[in-house]
């Protein structure tokens, strides 16, 4: 909007510009100041359209990166931000969780998708509330969510992720949809560069959360 002022502005000045310039060399000068005022006042026009423009293409880059129900990271942007990450220079083990929620189709079933998806939100809040700042935390799709703790030793990593898990079943159950969390957690010692198989690994520690009663957190194999 601003920049579209100036360029009216910009306009007035070159009417009055003209004017002056057909007066011969009596007005010249004022010609010439016209000149250069309507010459600033486009190039401040097209230097605020220009950021307006980058400024809503970087607001449409970011909500394509977002899932809309949870606002947690959709599963490209993740894995992108994720592999960005394990290229840098590590000061300790990494770690990746796989969270699966128990007891989320239920509640789809009996209460609906929009309480499914006001669940989902509440979850995606126990993650990013418990996360530090250089944490990644994923809606990978449906009720599964994956997480990447950067430079996290073990003990810290399972702190930050059993926290996450009784977070997860105290606001659900206060929303009046008890969800809980099982959760398949795999660490890299030496900052492994492959999410896949970290994610793998978490996964397959998941699997056997999920067979052995859910709504625990079990540390797969070391990477």
């Amino acid at each position: 909007m601003r920049s579209w002022l100036f360029f009216a502005l910009a306009s007035v000045t070159l009417v009055a510009h003209s004017a002056f310039g057909t007066q011969g060399e009596s007005q010249a000068d004022a010609a010439a100041l016209f000149e250069l005022l309507t010459l600033a006042l486009f190039a401040i026009g097209f230097v605020l359209l220009y950021g307006a423009d980058r400024e809503q293409l970087r607001s449409i880059e970011t909500r394509a990166e977002l899932d809309p129900t949870t606002g947690l990271l959709n599963r490209q942007a993740f894995r992108e931000l994720v592999a960005a990450q394990l290229r840098r220079p590590r000061h300790g083990p990494s770690a990746v969780a796989v969270v699966d929620l128990d007891g989320f189709k239920a509640v789809n079933d009996s209460r609906g998708h929009p309480a499914g998806d006001e669940v989902l939100g509440l979850v995606a809040t126990a993650i990013r509330a418990n996360l530090r700042a250089d944490d990644l935390a994923s809606r990978y799709g449906g009720d599964e969510f994956v997480i990447h703790l950067a430079d996290c030793p073990v003990d810290s990593a399972l702190r930050i992720m059993e926290r996450i898990r009784a977070v997860v079943a105290a606001v659900t159950g206060a929303s009046g949809s008890t969800v809980t969390a099982s959760v398949g957690l795999a660490l890299s010692v030496d900052g492994a560069q492959d999410l896949d198989d970290l994610v793998d690994t978490a996964d397959r520690a998941l699997l056997s959360v999920k067979r052995s009663g859910k709504n625990q957190l079990l540390l797969g194999e070391t990477v």
